[in-house]
């Protein structure tokens, strides 16, 4: 009796719930959909290279559930784009329901065939939604390129030209006594983990108005200032002769890893100009035993140091600004860093000489409590050769209160821990505030070694030079 009571309950309660469920009864009227966008636009795809997914949104604003009729692309299979409809992976679908008040998602990409050309290509389709008698549209836009592939590529004397784009994927290695020159405008972009290996010279070219880039091969505005899209550019030992003028260098895991290069007698020093290295996950110039001279560069946000001196060399750095406000992720390392030795397999210290790390005119700032970093080993009385050298003169830094900038030897006309009011470091933009105190600071001697800054401003037009990478006057800002 009693598990006849209960199965009566059951059917009770069953037949309730079931009568308390909503019944969806899908109209097929002309009352049309609402999108989430009427158009959506693709960035530069690189033919054969398929493109980053976008997605819009259909719908349904109204009290009643609808039935739409169909969602196609009009391009169909042929189409360079493809569809996935609320999880189909379909170019077109029929009867999808849609409830009152929700939507349904549409995915698409696309792919581009070679057209053998150095100007861009527009493709277009579009996605078409049927419900009842209305028709409505998305248009899908994407621009294309043609661009040179290079997969573990060994190159011999070159010049890459800015007609079309450059693709690395792996790895391409400039052989030993070969030079790649690189022309004004050049766009070199790379695969993920895919770098440029130096065995020979490098030489890159590019002007003011068209710098020579080297970024991901992801051109969606998303991706641009995202680091670690790519390898690093790799100036391996007995390399030489490889300058950067006009260079924009972003998104890698590193920008330059220069090793054991510019020290040898009568070889010249890596020369750095007018150069930007940016949005960089670990280090942006990471020197090795190195002798480096750079001027007007921009040493931006890094994940670990936006310079690392390691092992000794010889340096130069002139009217630069090392900025870092890194904020993928928690960064305790300050943007510039020095050190002079190494350990040894039996980790024994050897230190190598830092005969000189000159910083003269620079700005180095940043989010840390100190941007300025020392590992280095001080040698017995009889080894003075092996003294580390370095000095920062007429230069904006940040520095933790352990370091003493009063100490001439190695600090003069310092400016210690004032902001210097960059127009606005959160968008990469590090020219000056009017109330800058970099304005009018810098020493006149050192900028005639640098008297045009990145922008070709004359740092010698207004009241004084400007100490970093730009020079503010007034009637030449924005």
């Amino acid at each position: 009796m009693k598990k006849a009571i209960n199965y009566i309950l059951f059917v009770v309660l069953l037949a309730f719930t079931l009568s308390c469920e909503r019944e969806f009864v899908y109209s097929t009227g002309d009352n049309g959909l609402k999108f989430s966008t009427d158009t959506v636009m693709f960035d530069t795809i690189f033919t054969s290279i398929g493109s980053t997914t976008k997605n819009f949104l259909i719908y349904n604003p109204y009290d009643e559930d609808l039935l739409i009729d169909n969602i196609e692309l009009a391009g169909g299979d042929k189409s360079n784009f493809r569809l996935n409809i609320n999880g189909y992976a379909e170019n077109e679908l029929s009867d999808v329901r849609i409830i009152s008040k929700d939507s349904l998602f549409v995915f698409v990409d696309v792919t581009i065939d070679p057209v053998h050309s150095n100007s861009p290509i527009i493709v277009s389709d579009s996605v078409i939604v049927t419900t009842g008698n209305v028709k409505q549209s998305i248009k899908l836009i994407a621009y294309g390129q043609d661009v040179i592939l290079l997969s573990k590529e060994w190159l011999k004397t070159q010049t890459f030209t800015k007609e079309k784009p450059y693709l690395i994927s792996d790895y391409i290695v400039v052989d030993t006594a070969q030079t790649l020159t690189i022309e004004a405008g050049a766009r070199i972009y790379f695969q993920k983990d895919a770098s440029l290996l130096v065995l020979g010279s490098l030489i890159v070219n590019g002007t003011k108005e068209e710098p020579v880039l080297f970024a991901s091969h992801r051109l969606e505005e998303w991706y641009e200032d995202k680091p670690g899209q790519w390898g690093y550019i790799h100036l391996l030992p007995g390399s030489s002769e490889t300058s950067f003028n006009y260079a924009i260098i972003r998104n890698g895991l590193m920008g330059i890893l220069a090793d054991s290069i510019g020290l040898k007698d009568n070889e010249p020093p890596l020369i750095i100009n007018n150069t930007k290295i940016e949005h960089i996950s670990s280090f942006g110039l990471l020197a090795q035993s190195a002798g480096i001279k750079a001027t007007n560069t921009l040493f931006g946000d890094c994940g670990t140091h936006s310079l690392a001196i390691t092992v000794g060399g010889e340096y130069e750095f002139t009217h630069c600004t090392f900025a870092n406000y890194f904020d993928w992720t928690f960064r305790s390392t300050p943007a510039v860093f020095l050190n002079n030795y190494f350990l040894d397999d039996q980790n024994n210290v050897n230190i190598v000489p830092l005969k000189k790390a000159d910083f003269k005119n620079c700005i180095i700032f940043g989010r840390n409590f100190g941007e300025i970093g020392f590992d280095l080993k001080y040698p017995e009385d009889e080894f003075p050769g092996l003294q580390p050298k370095y000095l920062f003169s007429s230069c904006v830094i940040k520095v933790s209160d352990d370091i003493d900038v009063s100490d001439n030897s190695h600090f003069v006309d310092i400016i210690k821990n004032e902001d210097p009011f960059f127009i606005n470091p959160a968008e990469y933009n590090y020219q000056l505030d009017t109330l800058s105190v970099a304005k009018d600071s810098a020493n006149p001697e050192f900028a005639l070694e640098v008297p045009f800054d990145i922008l070709g401003v004359n740092r010698f037009e207004d009241e004084g030079p400007d100490i970093g990478l730009y020079e503010r006057q007034e009637d030449k800002q924005n």
